[in-house]
């Protein structure tokens, strides 16, 4: 629990692999022996790694973007899949990370896109939308959250709110396709992919 603290504190890149072993304690074995050991290994090995935020610019170029992503069956033992939510305050010299979640879903997913719009409707859900109020009232003016999502696929459900595939999600997961479109299309959401963040930040370079 000590390295959980850690992990959501300032090492994001512990949440996967602490958040895995925490649903074990119950029932212990050799092998999390093993995964906990390498942890620790891992730990001494990184104790100079730090996590860093920095501001460059004005209130009014800072933006908010949250960014979603799922490993597809990552659990061996029950082939559920994990959620990654990262939440962060950029502009053209600026990057504070905000928020960072790892957190394995409830159902059993059939494909990398059904993974990855559960992640997604966490993301926007749980991290995204409550932070918008918080940070219009600090920067007071109002924002546009910039969501950013690396599969195309998933990119294009959110998008038109077909998914004639994932008719069950509703029932499995408690996703709901429909929901995450109109979200998508409200004024205060704005999906993106990557690279066209990556495109973006070369124009104004």
């Amino acid at each position: 629990m000590k390295i959980m603290y850690m992990a959501r504190f300032a090492r994001p890149d512990l949440l996967r692999a602490v958040g895995a072993l925490s649903t074990m304690m119950s029932k212990w074995d050799a092998l999390c022996d093993r995964k906990l050991f390498r942890l620790i290994k891992y730990i001494h090995g990184t104790t100079t790694w730090r996590q860093i935020g920095f501001i460059g610019d004005p209130p009014d170029e800072l933006h908010l973007g949250l960014f979603s992503d799922a490993d597809f069956a990552g659990d061996r033992a029950t082939l559920r899949s994990t959620s990654g939510v990262f939440l962060a305050l950029y502009g053209p010299h600026s990057f504070y990370p905000l928020n960072s979640q790892s957190k394995k879903q409830t159902a059993i997913s059939h494909s990398t896109v059904e993974a990855e719009i559960v992640a997604a409707n966490h993301a926007i859900r749980i991290s995204g939308l409550p932070a918008l109020p918080l940070w219009e009232k600090l920067l007071k003016r109002p924002l546009v959250l910039e969501v950013y999502q690396d599969n195309q696929a998933t990119n294009r459900i959110m998008t038109t709110g077909r998914a004639p595939t994932l008719r069950h999600s509703k029932r499995t997961h408690s996703v709901s396709i429909a929901w995450l479109h109109e979200r998508i299309e409200s004024p205060d959401i704005n999906l993106r992919l990557p690279l066209q963040h990556n495109r973006r930040c070369r124009r104004r370079e």
